[in-house]
């Protein structure tokens, strides 16, 4: 008899908690195991199946385990426990008579800490009193070992007793059973308790694609507010942890506070960008909350991802649609959705698949239409032309790239494209709606090393990161990168009209100015492109990257002298180091020129200076299209040892081919000579105090670099 009443009272104090989904628990006693009960709380809710009876305090008190997670950490793994201590007693109850013990299996202990189950607020159990008739919830937590399982810990509750030896007695331990795990399964939510209220959480999709040579993860996270009170979250962060414990930190799209009224349920999106080796094999998600300071971060539940559309997504825009016309079938498929920067604005692009379904030819669809965002924004886009297509082969396809301009401080937690088909001036038919759980609003990225294929029919072409060069003056410096495009078409073709930003690790833009030269690339051959930008002269630009993509005016890819208005299928490269200067003349890299100076004699003549170069000039051919305008200085500089005084003594500019008494021709074992007047300052044949250096520099917009330099002895 006085068992059932235990358990009606058990239950009426489960009740009293609103509802909290306690996790199964069995907790032993000092002299006798306690088994658990099954309690009926849904089938979809983790954790649940098995209630555990309170460990006695006292008469009229008892405490519970409401919530436990883990986590790794840099020391190991972070564990945290939720208790909650009851006290239906009419005197209060001090805390500050019982202790906490953790340890594992073997009897190795941990250090415990505690924090309170507000935000700011901590618990030091040993002068905390629960009021009668009140509860009292908060959170005990320790480092233990990186290969840990919840079921090799156990948590003791302990009193102090002079009767006993050690002084402590232990009046109950909770331990997990071998199986036990504390993972919210894909299909199921989690219960956890955020500042008195009650909130059920779930991943509702998950998704997984690649973005250029990494992989991009998005998730749908709910929160269900079923308390009574209005829930604020903030503070919370969330981690994808692979199965070897590594950890990604998933950034929500919206970073504000969360506010949750009574009954309310919100969903956000998060995405985290993962190395493209990383397995997505049993990844969870661990959400956690800082708790009183930024350094104190504890784990709040763990869930297993299953990277799967959703059962909970839209049905009425999905990432593919069929269309039907009088003449065949299409499809319709968004393989790409970017947000770009440009400029002040933004520029958002997507590039639509259509193929032929029909067993027949069939021309391209007129395709107009607009980005609807948040399903409130419509913005119309505009449609890039294909240039070298004019109808579709059965089962072949076309990609087309459309888009439009947004402010760069708009913000949007979803997209989509509604699509129409054209048929003329008076006749617009809507064809469907294109969306993706999968969309990308991070661009591509490339490491340095890599090549970014630009599969546009007719003029397909690869583009590779060459070398980096910085030219200085006094105020500012040129940060340039060169860059080769690569033809992977059978004929001659316009080289691709790319542009191009930079982008620092902390978000500022500066656009590139990119220059190349006139003409023609044949079948595998090259051209050069070069993009820069004047930076200050004290800004750091070692971890700038480059973002290019596919010049777009109006309704074309641009071409010619026209100016770009934005770019569509851009991709982020990450840039190597500034190309240092050399310390010789040999193999120098001037693409599409390779310069050898075999030989270098000065001599003076009275008044007169005399340069002989023996050089080697090797051009590579396959580079159709290039800069000719290069500017090359030789110098000869002498300084002096003791004041650090440099005295320039001689000037040629140089040209790569060309005519005029500085061009260099290609060849090998090549002479030219220079003679100019030689004015003595008393400075250059100064012995050992004197070092003479002949240098090539290059000068961009007004500043320089030099590209190799050497010292030398200067003897008249």
């Amino acid at each position: 008899m006085k068992n059932n009443q235990a358990l009606v009272n058990q239950r009426k104090w489960l009740i009293g908690l609103t509802a909290l989904a306690l996790i199964s628990t069995p907790v032993i006693s000092e002299n006798h195991a306690v088994a658990a009960q099954t309690v009926s709380v849904g089938s979809a809710i983790t954790a649940v199946n098995k209630i555990i009876r309170p460990i006695t305090l006292t008469a009229h008190s008892s405490i519970s385990i409401i919530d436990v997670a883990m986590m790794p950490s840099d020391e190991g793994q972070q564990v945290a426990y939720t208790l909650s201590v009851k006290n239906n007693g009419n005197v209060s109850v001090n805390l500050g008579d019982y202790w906490f013990r953790l340890s594992n299996k073997s009897g190795n202990k941990y250090s415990i800490k505690t924090t309170g189950d507000s935000k700011t607020a901590t618990v030091d159990l040993k002068t905390a009193k629960i009021a009668p008739n009140s509860t009292l919830i908060f959170t005990i937590y320790a480092s233990v070992g990186a290969n840990a399982k919840l079921s090799d810990l156990v948590l003791k509750v302990v009193k102090f007793d002079f009767s006993v030896s050690g002084y402590e007695r232990t009046i109950g331990q909770i331990q997990f059973p071998q199986n036990f795990t504390n993972n919210v399964a894909s299909t199921s939510y989690k219960a956890i308790y955020y500042n008195s209220t009650t909130l059920y959480t779930k991943i509702s999709s998950a998704s997984i694609g690649q973005s250029g040579e990494d992989k991009l993860a998005k998730l749908k996270f709910v929160y269900n507010n079923i308390g009574k009170k209005t829930a604020t979250i903030s503070k919370f962060k969330y981690y994808i942890v692979t199965s070897t414990g590594a950890m990604y930190e998933a950034a929500p799209t919206d970073t504000t506070d969360l506010v949750l009224a009574p009954l309310v349920r919100k969903e956000i999106e998060m995405t985290v960008t993962l190395p493209s080796k990383v397995s997505t094999t049993g990844a969870r998600l661990i959400v956690t909350r800082e708790s009183g300071t930024e350094s104190l971060v504890l784990p709040v539940g763990e869930y297993n991802i299953k990277y799967t559309t959703s059962s909970e997504s839209t049905t009425t825009a999905t990432d593919n649609f069929m269309y039907t016309t009088e003449d065949g079938k299409y499809e319709y498929r968004l393989t790409q959705l970017l947000r770009e920067p440009w400029e002040n604005q933004d520029v958002l692009s997507a590039r639509i698949r259509i193929t032929n379904k029909s067993a027949n030819s069939l021309g391209i669809p007129n395709v107009t239409g607009n980005f609807l965002l948040d399903n409130t924004a419509k913005i119309d886009f505009k449609t890039v032309a294909t240039a070298n297509q004019f109808a579709l082969n059965a089962n072949g396809y076309v990609d087309i790239d459309v888009y439009a301009k947004i402010p760069s401080n708009y913000s949007f937690t979803k997209a989509k494209l509604v699509i129409n088909n054209k048929i003329d001036d008076k006749t617009i038919n809507k064809a469907g709606e294109l969306a993706t759980v999968n969309y990308l609003t991070q661009i591509p990225k490339y490491a340095s090393d890599k090549v970014y294929a630009i599969a546009r029919d007719g003029s397909q072409m690869e583009a590779a990161v060459n070398t980096v060069d910085i030219y200085n003056n006094s105020v500012t410096k040129v940060y340039n990168v060169q860059v080769t495009l690569t033809s992977k078409e059978k004929r001659t073709i316009d080289p691709i009209k790319l542009v191009g930003v930079f982008m620092s690790d902390n978000g500022d833009i500066f656009p590139a100015t990119a220059s190349t030269g006139q003409g023609q690339v044949n079948a595998s051959n090259k051209a050069l492109v070069n993009f820069s930008a004047n930076l200050p002269q004290t800004y750091d630009s070692n971890n700038l990257k480059l973002i290019i993509g596919e010049a777009v005016t109006d309704t074309k890819y641009t071409s010619g002298t026209a100016i770009a208005e934005g770019y569509v299928n851009a991709v982020q490269f990450g840039l190597p180091q500034e190309r240092s200067t050399s310390g010789v003349f040999n193999q120098l890299s001037l693409l599409p020129y390779t310069l050898t100076v075999n030989k270098f004699t000065p001599q003076v003549f009275g008044d007169d200076m005399q340069v002989v170069l023996d050089y080697s000039l090797v051009k590579d051919t396959t580079y159709n299209v290039y800069s000719a305008d290069r500017k090359l200085i030789l110098t000869l500089e002498s300084k002096n040892k003791s004041t650090g005084e440099v005295e320039t003594y001689f000037t040629q500019e140089l040209a790569l081919e060309g005519e005029g008494a500085g061009a260099v021709q290609p060849g090998e074992k090549k002479t030219i000579a220079f003679k100019k007047p030689f004015e003595n300052n008393g400075g250059v044949n100064g012995g050992t105090e004197i070092l003479n250096t002949v240098k090539l520099y290059e000068v961009i917009q007004g500043s320089k670099k030099a590209h190799s330099g050497a010292s030398f002895q200067l003897v008249y």
